[in-house]
């Protein structure tokens, strides 16, 4: 008895492993990376399929002729491919929300099923019978012997030969506007400007801070003397002597100067300098690699297919 409750306790990771998915359990890898498109969680598709899918999709993508979304998986939590493949792409919002260019192509593999779910946008060029031609000519016969990865990879190679060159491929461009436009010549003259009289008002509230007489308050010292204090290994304490001009008070400052750091004066030890550069900065300079669909919506066409 206590050998078969191990042999339960250890079989029951593999039970979760196979569950089927759920239209919220299906992972959106472009949410994640805006250069993949291709959601392959179980690993059914090789990685060089998987390339090749997406390198595709990014193309049509960003001469925004279509915003395709594949999906390859074991199992689903229903016996309605269809069904589930418009709740699926319809929550991930595949396609432009302008002119819904999108098309999600979902495999399953236990129900040996392919479907394509395509937006209004795309129903003039890909209709649903031209849809179902793919699949049995392309798709098909290499999911008949087993390949699933040629099979994809030519599918989805002939969709893209359907819309390239079609009245969608007006010379647009969809790379990810929404999503990571950047900033405009404006925004970078206001960061330029912003960036430069910032330091510079720093500087002069230091000068000023720096010459104001403790006792009349008038902006009237004038340095008289400047002698090191302090040695220590990495600075030196360094005392200015200075003289108001309306009053005659004397007054004495030290600040701390960086060995080799040079003379210094009314002005010195206010701050470092400013470092520019290094952080998050403009969009699409080394930030997140995420993207997103444009949030189109499906209208029902497409086609599916068994083997």
């Amino acid at each position: 008895m206590k050998h078969l409750l191990l042999l339960l306790l250890s079989l029951c990771p593999l039970a979760g492993l196979a569950a089927p998915y759920g239209v919220g359990t299906v992972p959106n890898v472009q949410t994640e990376n805006r250069y993949r498109f291709t959601s392959n969680p179980d690993h059914i598709l090789s990685d060089a399929a998987v390339a090749e899918i997406d390198s595709i999709c990014y193309a049509l993508r960003h001469r925004a002729i279509a915003q395709v979304a594949v999906v390859a998986v074991r199992a689903i939590d229903t016996d309605d491919v269809f069904d589930f493949a418009y709740r699926l792409f319809s929550s991930w919002g595949v396609g432009r929300a302008d002119n819904d260019n999108g098309l999600g192509i979902l495999f399953v593999e236990d129900a040996r099923e392919i479907r394509f779910i395509t937006g209004r946008g795309l129903e003039g060029v890909l209709p649903d019978a031209l849809a179902k031609r793919i699949q049995t000519r392309y798709m098909l016969p290499w999911f008949r012997e087993g390949d699933y990865s040629r099979g994809m990879v030519e599918g989805v190679r002939a969709v893209a030969g359907v819309l390239t060159g079609s009245e969608l491929d007006l010379g647009g461009n969809d790379d990810y506007a929404a999503v990571d436009r950047g900033w405009s010549a404006g925004e970078i003259l206001l960061f330029i400007l912003l960036m430069t009289l910032f330091p510079l008002g720093m500087i002069l509230y230091g000068i000023l801070r720096m010459r104001r007489c403790p006792r009349c308050h008038a902006y009237a010292l004038r340095q008289q003397s400047v002698a090191i204090v302090e040695k220590h290994p990495a600075y030196d304490v360094v005392e200015y002597t200075y003289r108001c001009g309306r009053c005659g008070k004397e007054v004495k400052k030290r600040v701390r100067r960086s060995k080799g750091g040079g003379s210094g004066g009314i002005g010195r030890g206010i701050g470092g300098g400013m470092i520019l550069g290094g952080g998050r900065g403009f969009r699409g300079g080394g930030g997140s690699m995420g993207g997103g669909f444009g949030g189109g919506s499906f209208g029902g066409g497409g086609a599916g297919s068994r083997w």
